[in-house]
C-alpha cells in the first residue's frame, strides 16, 4: 500500500476543457499562450447515444457534491458514492439506470474509488482535496476503460452480421465516443488541459481520440474486421497518451512535495492498468507515494517513454515544460 504524507492527513460536441480544477497549466504561462488555434473534430454519431453520454451528467453532479461552492461547506462524499454506485442520469433502455461503478466492476479502479469515498484503504488518513481529486480522476479513468470495452462488442456484433445502425456494431462504435466525451464532462476534457500543459496543438490529443472512432466506424460500414481492430487500437493509444501526459505532468507537481498532486498523479495511473506491465505500473504508483525517490519525477518519466509502444503510442512523449 502507498504510504502518503502525514503531515498531508491533517482533507457531436466542441473539445473543450471543464470539469475539476484539473485546468492549470505550466506554472507561470497560461494554458491560452501554449494552445495553438486550431479545429477541434466533431463527431456525429450514427445511433442514439444520448443516454449513454448522459452518464456526464452524474460525473458533474458527483463534481458539485464534492467541491460545493458554498462557503464552508465540505464534500458531500456519502452522496457522490450513491451516485457513483446507483446511477442517476444515464438510464437504459429498459429503465435500468447505468452507474460508473459498473463499467469498472471487474478493473481495479472499482476498489480506488471506493477507497477514496469511504476514506479507507490507500485513501485512509487522506485531507478532503485529496480524495476528492482521487474520486474525480478516477471517474475519468472509468470513463476510459468503459469507452475501449466498448471496441469489444462493436467487433462481437460484426463478426454476427449485426449491422442495425441503430443497434448493431456502429452504437457500439457511437458508444466509445459518448463515454470519451460524456456530454463534455469525460476524457476530452483532460485531452484539452493536457494539449495546453504540454504546449500542443489545442484539440490535437482529443482530435486523435475522435479519428480512431471515425476510423472504427468506418470500418464498420466496410465489414473490415481487421479495420476495426486496427481503429482499436489507435484509439488504445490516443487515449493512453493523454493518461500518460497526465501522468508526467502530476509526477513533475508531485516532486515539489504537493500532495494534492500525489493524489492526482495516482488517479491518473489507474488509467494505464493493464495497459502497462505490472512492473512499470507499480513503478509509476510508487512514485506517488510518500517516500518517492527525490528522481520519482525521471523514472516516470523514463518509464513511459520506454513503454510508449506497448502503450499504442506513436513517437516519443514530450517532457512536461515545468520539469
Amino acid at each position: 500500500m502507498l504510504r502518503w504524507i502525514a503531515a498531508a492527513a491533517a482533507s457531436g460536441m466542441l473539445l473543450a476543457g471543464c470539469g475539476s480544477d484539473d485546468d492549470e497549466g505550466p506554472p507561470g504561462e497560461p494554458a491560452a499562450a501554449v494552445a495553438k488555434t486550431t479545429t477541434a473534430t466533431t463527431y456525429t454519431p450514427t445511433s442514439d447515444v444520448g443516454g449513454n453520454a448522459a452518464i456526464g451528467k452524474d460525473v458533474a453532479e458527483i463534481r458539485a457534491l464534492l467541491e460545493p461552492e458554498q462557503a464552508g461547506a465540505k464534500p458531500d462524499f456519502k452522496a457522490a458514492g450513491v451516485i457513483w454506485s446507483q446511477g442517476k442520469n444515464s438510464v437504459k433502455s429498459d429503465g435500468e439506470k447505468r452507474t460508473l461503478a459498473s463499467f469498472v466492476e471487474e478493473h481495479a479502479v472499482l476498489g480506488h474509488v471506493n477507497a477514496a469515498l469511504a476514506g479507507t484503504g490507500l485513501a485512509k488518513g487522506l485531507t478532503d482535496e485529496q480524495r476528492v481529486e482521487m474520486v474525480d480522476k478516477g471517474m475519468i479513468a472509468t470513463l476510459k476503460i468503459h469507452a475501449l470495452d466498448e471496441f469489444g462488442g462493436a467487433k462481437e456484433k460484426l463478426e454476427a452480421g449485426e449491422l442495425d445502425p441503430q443497434e448493431g456494431a456502429v452504437h457500439n462504435v457511437d458508444e466509445v465516443w459518448a463515454y470519451f466525451d460524456a456530454e463534455g464532462e469525460g476524457v476530452v476534457a483532460t485531452a484539452a488541459k493536457r494539449a495546453a500543459d504540454f504546449g500542443l496543438d489545442e484539440h490535437e490529443l482529443g482530435n486523435d481520440v475522435v479519428a480512431g472512432v471515425e476510423a472504427a466506424r468506418d470500418a464498420v460500414e466496410a465489414k473490415d474486421a481487421a479495420a476495426l481492430d486496427a481503429a482499436a487500437e489507435q484509439t488504445r493509444g490516443a487515449l493512453n497518451r493523454v493518461f500518460a501526459l497526465a501522468v508526467k505532468k502530476y509526477a513533475v507537481e508531485a516532486a515539489k512535495d504537493d500532495a494534492k498532486a500525489r493524489s492526482e498523479g495516482l488517479a491518473f495511473s489507474w488509467g494505464l492498468i493493464g495497459q502497462l506491465s505490472v512492473a512499470d505500473q507499480g513503478t509509476i504508483e510508487a512514485a506517488f507515494a510518500q517516500d518517492a525517490a527525490p528522481d520519482a519525477a525521471k523514472t516516470v518519466s523514463d518509464t513511459l517513454d520506454a513503454a510508449s509502444d506497448k502503450l499504442g503510442i506513436d513517437g516519443p512523449l514530450p517532457a512536461y515544460p515545468a520539469a
